[in-house]
Parts: C-alpha cells; structure tokens; sequence
C-alpha cells in the first residue's frame, strides 16, 4: 500500500481524523463538564459530572459526541492533512532540506487556521448541543443530532450563521 499514490495522498487526512476522532470518544465526558463550568455550574469538575448524571443520566455526558466527531472529522483531518501538504511544499520550495523551527511553525499556523475555519460549524453545533439543557425549557433548540442542528442553523442564519464565533478560533 505504501506504493498508491492516493493512499500516500490521503493517509495523513485519514490518520488525523481517526486518530482526532477516537480521542473525542475519549475526552466526551470531559469536555461536557468543561462547558458546564464555563456557562457558570457550581462546584468541582467531579461534582458537575455526578450532577450531570443525576439529572439527566449517564448518557448526558455524550451529548453532542456526533457533533464532536463531526468536528474531528473536518478540523483535525483538514488541519493535519494540511500541515503535511503544506510542509512537503515548503520542503521543495527548500531544496529538499530540513525545515528551520520559524518555517515548520508558520505550515502549522498556515494548517490550523485553515483547518479551524472548516471546523467551525461543527465546533458551533456542538456547543449548541452541549449547552441546550442548560437552558429554559422554552429557549431549548432540542436538536435531533449534528445534521438537525446544521440544517437549523442555516434555516434560521443563513449559511454565515454556521461561522458565528470563527473568527476568534481561526
């Protein structure tokens, strides 16, 4: 397989993805928390999560994980498949030599700007989803998923309304 040139091409897109996504199945539960304490949840991190499942069970703490593998699955795929792109092109543009530190950092700047702006509407839904039961019952969006909430978003935005927030992320 290490000969295909389309694997070769698409291999970092993939790995970043994969390996951005898994980690999400991971930190899930922390990163709900992590929201609840920054809309303004009283008490220490393990406190917010005990309250969290006795409100709204053990499921809650998932909330929003199809948004976030969405997220993974546009940011980090774009961000690191970017990177190695851009740093293979600043390699020939280098003669083929090592590239110094100001030169690798400026690909990753380049990379994780680009990858952030494709990321921002699912960065946007997932927030959404994550704070929603936070809210008054009667201000609750109640999303189905990732896709009802894009599909909402623009419904109610416009396409723009999907990049709220982007700026400051890029």
């Amino acid at each position: 397989m290490s000969d295909n040139k389309v694997w070769k091409a698409v291999q970092p897109y993939f790995n970043g993805g994969a390996s951005g996504m898994l980690a999400t199945c991971i930190i899930q539960p922390i990163d709900m928390v992590k929201v609840r304490l920054q809309l303004g949840a009283q008490g220490s991190p393990l406190q917010v999560a005990k309250d969290i499942v006795a409100k709204d069970g053990f499921g809650a703490l998932y909330k929003g994980l199809s948004a976030g593998l969405v997220r993974q699955a546009t940011y980090t795929t774009a961000r690191l498949g970017i990177f190695q792109q851009i740093s293979e092109y600043a390699k020939q543009l280098n003669d083929g030599k090592n590239l110094p530190l100001w030169q690798k950092a400026a690909c990753g700047l380049t990379a994780g700007g680009l990858g952030a702006l494709v990321g921002t509407p699912a960065d946007l839904t997932l927030i959404r989803m994550q704070a929603d039961s936070t809210l008054p019952l009667e201000q609750r969006r109640n999303y189905k998923g990732v896709g009802d909430a894009m599909m909402r978003i623009v419904r109610e935005d416009g396409v723009a309304g999907l990049f709220r927030g982007g700026g400051p992320t890029v």
